[in-house]
């Protein structure tokens, strides 16, 4: 059989643009791998980004950032997500409408997710607490129908003995319930305190609120009050802990106008400050 070779290159020449003729007809023949996050562990921290809640790299969970604590019956702190990368170097939440967070809790009982806003702000969250007890939170990296990034179970812990986040404050007197100020969602009422100079105010019950709109009383003495006086020269604060938490007094000395802050402690460190209460000493 004679080879004839310049009709072989033409057969070849002729398949190579058949091929190529092909494949220009379809779309999406050859698609590019989707870029996925570096993330090799998961940072949570508070809303003012000055704690860390909880820490895992590499499935390993660093001791002491283990667990997230829960109040009962409201929602907790404000919790902001980040990722770790292979250098345990912090970074953001991937940018992206096609990224979104997948959390799931381990049993709906004991608490569930609450998002402010699930769309503008989709890479924070608050747990509430149901009802007392254990359970966990997966977080994920949801990417194109997929995920990117599972964090291992992280432990959640409901607590009645922890306080969700305050937001708000009410004062008013213990015997009649009479309101003295009350600074709850931005809205300031009340028309705080008015007295003689050298008399002393009956009993007065703090409360807070929380971002639910709910009032509550933190367990003490693991949270207590502190009162600042704007000029200590015209009014004094008592606070009645222990015998009495979260009941204060306020003294007159001398005439004058001044305000009172209510500080929520934990500890030696301040959680929450309440808009200037006004004190107005009379003659």
């Amino acid at each position: 059989m004679h080879f004839n070779k310049k009709r072989a290159i033409a057969v070849f020449m002729a398949i190579v643009l058949a091929i190529q003729i092909q494949s220009c007809g379809e779309d999406n023949i050859i698609t590019p791998p989707s870029e996925h996050t570096d993330a090799e562990g998961l940072l949570i921290m508070n809303e003012s980004f000055t704690d860390t809640v909880l820490y895992v790299f590499r499935g390993e969970f660093k001791s002491g950032f283990d667990t997230l604590n829960v109040p009962l019956g409201t929602i907790s702190p404000h919790w902001e997500i980040y990722f770790i990368n292979k250098d345990t170097v912090r970074i953001d939440p991937p940018a992206g409408s096609d990224y979104s967070p997948g959390f799931t809790v381990g049993s709906s009982s004991i608490a569930q997710i609450f998002q402010d806003d699930p769309v503008n702000e989709k890479w924070a969250f608050h747990l509430r607490g149901n009802s007392t007890g254990n359970t966990t939170l997966t977080i994920k990296i949801i990417h194109a129908g997929h995920s990117d990034f599972t964090t291992p179970l992280i432990p959640v812990k409901v607590d009645p003995n922890i306080i969700g986040e305050a937001v708000g404050m009410k004062i008013y007197f213990e015997g009649n319930g009479e309101l003295i100020f009350r600074d709850s969602s931005g809205i300031v009422t009340g028309a705080g305190y008015t007295l003689n100079a050298g008399d002393t105010t009956d009993h007065a019950v703090v409360k807070f609120y929380d971002k639910s709109g709910n009032l509550f009383t933190p367990p003490y003495p693991q949270y207590d009050v502190n009162g600042v006086i704007g000029n200590t020269s015209l009014a004094g604060f008592i606070n009645e802990a222990p015998a009495e938490p979260f009941v204060i007094r306020v003294r007159g000395i001398s005439a004058g106008n001044t305000n009172l802050i209510i500080d929520l402690m934990q500890g030696s460190g301040t959680i929450y400050n309440s808009s200037p209460v006004p004190v107005s000493i009379l003659p």
